[in-house]
């Protein structure tokens, strides 16, 4: 089992960059069960055969959601939003135009990008006169699906959400509490891999990936943070995990911001 439990490990880091170290076989252990019964595989051995076979696939996809972590919630630290709201915004409103473009590059089950349009749409940035586009994206299919519907328990509406923002931009039905619609509208969700990022996905004024940089060893998250650099526009703004930081790995690339967990964009053609 120790040599199937490092292939799928490997298998892992090489197709989404997340590392887990041999401390974490009870993980795939207690997660991996219930992933054989869905795909009807007797055993880890007949897996790792099939994602031999087809290393792209659903099964492959469904093998990096289920090892992944999912850990999100509304507002998760205030801090990033309160910069957001206090220090980016009045710097976009002041200049010529009136375009924004946002991405929260591991969306999960969506609470990070809709907590985002429900600043903007606070502050007017909704509205037909603002040219806002909002990108949400994530690898695993079956969160990033939760998030295009927008559909959330009871219990995952009350971690972190305040309870006017539930009663202004929600709707119960069926069990289960429905976004707004045209919050929803207002995001376009993509299935994108952050080792693989294509360069369809555009220029950003800011890239949401907080708390992802934890999962990745240090030559992956030089690879993602070069990515992500790459494309934000210029004085674009990163907003990374509390505990994460580009400076050590790339400084040449960002600069602190005004709180903690949120940098610029260094224009690297600059003298």
């Amino acid at each position: 089992m120790k040599a199937v439990h490092e292939r799928l490990r490997r298998f892992l880091h090489e197709n989404s960059g997340i590392c887990l170290g041999p401390e974490k076989n009870y993980l795939i252990d207690s997660r991996l069960p219930q992933l054989l019964r869905q795909h009807g595989l007797e055993d880890a051995s007949q897996l790792l055969q099939r994602l031999q076979r087809d290393p792209q696939g659903a099964l492959a996809s469904a093998l990096i959601s289920t090892l992944a972590t999912h850990e999100t919630f509304w507002f998760r630290d205030q801090r990033a939003f309160d910069a957001l709201r206090q220090h980016l915004l009045p710097v976009w409103r002041a200049r010529d135009g009136r375009r924004l473009a946002l991405w929260s590059a591991a969306c999960s089950s969506g609470q990070e990008i809709y907590s985002v349009a429900m600043v903007l749409a606070q502050e007017g940035l909704l509205e037909p006169g603002w040219n806002t586009q909002l990108l949400a994206s994530d690898i695993c299919a079956e969160s990033l699906q939760q998030a295009r519907d927008g559909r959330y328990s009871g219990f995952e509406v009350e971690r972190g959400l305040p309870p006017a923002l539930l009663q202004r931009y929600f709707v119960q039905a069926s069990g289960h509490w429905q976004i707004d619609a045209r919050l929803r509208h207002s995001v376009r969700f993509e299935h994108i891999n952050l080792l693989h990022i294509p360069g369809t996905v555009g220029l950003f004024d800011a890239i949401f990936c907080r708390n992802v940089l934890i999962y990745f060893d240090q030559r992956t998250q030089l690879q993602v943070l070069q990515a992500l650099h790459a494309r934000l526009a210029p004085g674009g703004w990163l907003f990374l995990g509390p505990v994460e930081s580009p400076l050590s790995l790339c400084g040449a690339l960002f600069a602190p911001g005004p709180v903690t967990g949120l940098y610029q964009k260094i224009d690297t053609a600059r003298p």
